[in-house]
């Protein structure tokens, strides 16, 4: 039972973290292509996808390392495509944090702050894919 609860936080978790990156992506686009007048509303929104991506990411590593005690009681006995998948939610996790750190920055209108979000935005959603390719190789 408690394997199933975390198994659902895990992928509720995923869910949210996913959804976001996808979400930003689009409203990236939005952003750029709409009127000036409309730029500062649609602006609000990634922000606000952003507290739901680290809420989602904060679930993921709960529930992992959760998971990985209650199954296997250590990490020592997994193997080598788990420690990919884990170093690349690891790097995922310093660029989402990274761009939190960057956030405020940006809203204030620092251009080299904004850019800097673009380019780690760029380098989340690679990476969430190789931890969900190495988490399928490693737990099938």
């Amino acid at each position: 039972m408690l394997d199933q609860f975390l198994m659902v936080v895990h992928f509720l978790g995923l869910a949210m973290g996913l959804s976001t990156g996808f979400a930003n992506m689009v409203m990236a686009g939005l952003i750029t292509n709409a009127p000036p007048n409309e730029q500062a509303v649609l602006s609000r929104f990634p922000p606000a996808m952003g507290r739901i991506g680290a809420l989602g990411l904060t679930m993921l590593w709960g529930s992992g390392l959760a998971i990985v005690y209650t199954r296997y009681g250590t990490f020592s006995i997994l193997p080598r495509p788990f420690v990919v998948k884990l170093a690349a939610v690891a790097l995922l996790t310093l660029a989402v944090i990274y761009i939190h750190v960057l956030m405020p920055r940006a809203q204030r209108g620092d251009a080299a702050a904004q850019a800097r979000i673009q380019t780690l935005g760029k380098l989340t959603g690679p990476l969430a894919i190789v931890a969900i390719i190495f988490a399928v190789i490693t737990f099938g």
